[in-house]
């Protein structure tokens, strides 16, 4: 099983937190003010379309569950998640006036929310419940065409006006979203990001949705034949539940296993292991946020600058810590520890793996003179580039047994001669920026110098 990109990590846990918390006051608020508005929308809407075909109270009662049922199986789409309402909400459309379309999604959803609430026995909330009722205003979409078309029961031949219908709920949604998004948290929320895969989907399922309305104009039993398609969607989402909890698990222990080599190496070699590897990883991860990378190269340079002195654990103490000069066969043995860390990263697998090749690179040189392989330039990983200059900005800045520490200005000058040599001009030149716009006491090797 692969791991999850940090993006889709962070959104499941973003999701997860807002789901098992209370709301803020400024939420319930806000939610409070979405319902009146939906109340008065609702009102406005009785006098302007007052007519409209009525169900029966059973026909509605089995609407108002099977949109619950609906509502219930939620299934990934892009980065977020949706439900197949859309199957029910188009067979709602002709069930009652079109001012009432809101009021039964509404039901719909409290339903959904109340069952939620008794499965998990107090783990959610009862606000939960309360606001799930202004979720229904993208019901208002579709109210205002249908009441506007005088359209009654389901006919193909109207399919215009179900599309001009279903495109207006789309607005609305993404109207009220944005308002809602703006009072809650002062920007649009982040799931609109993903809405357009959302969308798509309730695109997808309206004829099927359209189908089982025409067919419950002449036998209202039809609204069962959606539950089949209900209880195979469910087990896929339940599938998938399970497999993304698993890949979770997996990133979590990737992690667990980068952080305990780290901890290894630092039991073995307080300098390798300890202040340089935890000022390498710190820069690191600066340089590559201002190099631009996205999170996943993020992730893997974290890793690669936590265990790129990994190898050296196959390495005696007395060759790494020698004070003097190395000979031939000592330097060719340190020459081997990129190898060496890269076999041992490929034994964990994974997403250490990969990782593995960004340390068997981080001594190359941009000019093809480096080891073990004598790559050059963007044949180094990027994440290699900004470990080898932020490795050697952290051996020039610390004191050794063997030579004081340099100076920030004599660093900077130093990488700069090697630029487009040794190193990535663009890797040094953000380093460089990073470093300069902290204070000294603030950099991680100069401050680890200074104590």
């Amino acid at each position: 099983m692969s791991t999850l990109s940090p993006e889709i990590e962070a959104l499941f846990e973003e999701q997860s937190q807002r789901e098992e918390a209370r709301p803020p006051l400024r939420a319930i608020v806000v939610e409070a003010v979405a319902t009146a508005a939906l109340v008065l929308a609702v009102l406005a809407m009785l006098t302007l379309f007052p007519g409209g075909g009525t169900a029966s109270p059973a026909v509605l009662a089995a609407l108002v569950v099977v949109y619950a049922l609906a509502a219930s199986v939620r299934f990934d789409v892009g980065l977020g998640y949706t439900s197949p309402v859309q199957l029910v909400a188009i067979p709602m459309w002709f069930a009652v006036p079109p001012a009432y379309l809101p009021v039964l999604v509404a039901a719909g959803l409290v339903t959904q929310k109340l069952g939620e609430l008794a499965l998990r026995r107090g783990r959610s909330h009862a606000a939960g419940v309360a606001m799930a009722v202004p979720d229904a205003w993208h019901a208002v979409g579709p109210a205002l065409v249908l009441g506007a078309a005088g359209a009654a029961d389901p006919t193909f031949a109207d399919w215009p006006i179900y599309a001009a219908a279903l495109l207006a709920q789309i607005v609305v949604d993404a109207a009220v979203s944005t308002a809602r998004g703006w009072a809650e948290l002062g920007a649009p929320d982040l799931h609109l990001k993903v809405m357009g895969w959302v969308w798509l989907v309730d695109v997808a399922l309206a004829p099927i949705g359209l189908l089982t309305a025409v067919a419950m104009a002449t036998a209202p039993i039809a609204l069962l034949s959606i539950l089949p398609l209900l209880g195979l969607l469910a087990v896929f989402a339940r599938e998938r539940d399970e497999r993304i909890r698993q890949a979770l698990q997996l990133s979590g222990a990737y992690r667990g296993t980068a952080i305990l080599l780290g901890d290894v190496l630092e039991a073995d070699d307080a300098y390798t292991g300890g202040e340089h590897t935890q000022g390498v990883v710190e820069m690191g991860l600066e340089v590559g946020r201002e190099l631009g990378l996205d999170p996943a190269a993020l992730r893997d340079l974290e890793f690669g600058s936590l265990l790129h002195d990994i190898g050296k654990l196959r390495v005696s103490n007395e060759i790494i810590n020698k004070p003097g000069k190395l000979t031939d066969a000592e330097w060719e043995i340190i020459r081997r520890h990129p190898i060496h860390g890269e076999e041992m990263l490929a034994r964990v697998g994974g997403a250490l793996e990969k990782v593995g090749e960004i340390v068997r690179a981080h001594h190359e040189r941009v000019d093809g003179g480096g080891y073990p392989d004598g790559l050059q330039g963007d044949e180094i990983p990027m994440e290699s580039r900004i470990i080898c200059v932020c490795d050697s900005f952290s051996a020039m800045t610390t004191t050794r047994s063997y030579r004081p520490a340099m100076s920030r200005e004599e660093a900077f000058a130093e990488l700069r001669r090697c630029a487009g040599e040794q190193f990535d001009e663009r890797v040094v030149e953000a380093l460089i920026r990073v470093v300069e716009r902290r204070p000294e006491a603030q950099v991680p090797h100069l401050r680890l110098a200074a104590g």
